[in-house]
């Protein structure tokens, strides 16, 4: 029988999906290193907060930059995949 191994919380990695990193090349240098900085924190779910069950999705608002975030979480390859990036008023 297989054995599950547990990932220890710590360092994860961030994929970006083409709309998002589309945007990306849009921002200045101060909202791309709060958006890296938001990016970073969403891998702790204390940051985060669960999920949906099934692989949903969330959203993190970066209001200092107008900024909101949708992206989803894979805990099992502790991967983060920024899917939009969207101006807020």
């Amino acid at each position: 029988m297989p054995q599950l191994r547990h990932r220890p919380p710590g360092p994860h990695r961030i994929h970006y999906s083409p709309q998002a990193w589309r945007e990306v090349g849009r921002m200045s240098a101060e909202a791309f290193g709060a958006l890296q900085g938001a990016l970073e924190r969403l891998g702790d779910t204390t940051v985060r907060g669960p999920l949906p069950e099934g692989g949903g999705l969330g959203r993190h608002v970066l209001a200092h930059h107008g900024l909101a975030l949708g992206y989803s979480w894979d805990e099992r390859s502790r991967t983060l995949t920024l899917l939009s990036v969207e101006r807020e008023p």
